[in-house]
């Protein structure tokens, strides 16, 4: 009876000691860290399909629409290269003009997106420009007997240039951009000339300041007080959504699919995101 238990208690250590090797030790790490990158990889994989099918979501005309600042804002500024091709005067980007006279040069950049800040029309842009200076010359009486014809239309094209450029949005804030695409939501969604209180404005103008908030906690994800800001209006658009959906559900399911959302956007739980990418 001895010797059998003997017997049992090496045969149990001989397993013990086969099985905590070096060796297996070795592989059973080598098997978790394939198992933690193949883990990664997929969840890598999940946030891109994510992500695509997000971007797919959002491709609408109404969001298509939008101004973004930042995009905006890019083609208004003047790298070093074509600064200095235009100062030297050998070409440069096609958005570059070379003002002034001998031994001077000055950069100026033409502010020609067609959008124009403070509720400016495109129509009012032209008579401004075009109209008003040809009336303006006709009109001078300094210039009647046609002494100096050039003087005058170049001074009206000037004039009429610069007031193009006040009133462009090129050169106008994010806050004068944010109230564009405020206004071009109504103006989209409204139901009727001026209807700024219909469910489909209000949450299409929520949607203007949410994909502002997103553009500026990209790059700023440590501002809590903005995070906190956009998770209620995440909340306040989707409680307008789901009044909406009350009121009418073909109305719902329009609006969802101009704004790029989905059901489970509106009445699912909405946290507060830590990061957003």
């Amino acid at each position: 009876m001895l010797r059998s238990a003997h017997a049992f208690s090496q045969a149990a250590r001989a397993v013990r000691t086969l099985y905590t090797t070096p060796a297996l030790a070795v592989k059973r790490r080598n098997n978790r860290k394939a198992e933690l990158e193949a883990q990664r990889n997929a969840e890598a994989e999940a946030a891109r399909r994510a992500q695509e099918q997000l971007r797919k979501l959002k491709d609408t005309d109404f969001l298509n629409s939008l101004i973004n600042p930042e995009k905006l804002f890019s083609t208004t500024q003047i790298s070093q290269e074509d600064a200095a091709a235009a100062v030297s005067g050998s070409g440069g980007s096609a958005l570059l003009q070379q003002a002034g006279g001998e031994g001077t040069s000055v950069i100026r950049r033409e502010a020609n997106s067609g959008h124009f800040a403070c509720h400016v029309r495109p129509e009012e842009v032209k008579l401004v420009t075009e109209v008003a200076p040809k009336a303006m010359v006709g009109s001078d009486f300094r210039f009647s007997l046609q002494v100096m014809p050039e003087m005058a239309e170049k001074s009206a094209q000037i004039q009429a240039d610069i007031v193009r450029r006040v009133v462009s949005l090129d050169n106008a804030n994010s806050s004068a951009i944010m109230h564009y695409n405020i206004g071009n939501a109504v103006k989209t969604f409204g139901r009727s000339d001026g209807d700024s209180g219909s469910p489909e404005v209000q949450a299409a103008v929520w949607t203007v300041r949410i994909n502002n908030l997103e553009d500026h906690l990209r790059g700023h994800n440590k501002d809590h007080h903005n995070r906190r800001a956009y998770t209620k209006l995440l909340h306040k658009r989707a409680k307008m959504l789901r009044y909406l959906k009350r009121e009418s559900l073909e109305r719902y399911y329009l609006c969802l699919k101009q704004l790029g959302l989905t059901k489970e956007m509106v009445e699912g739980e909405i946290l507060q995101p830590k990061r957003i990418f």
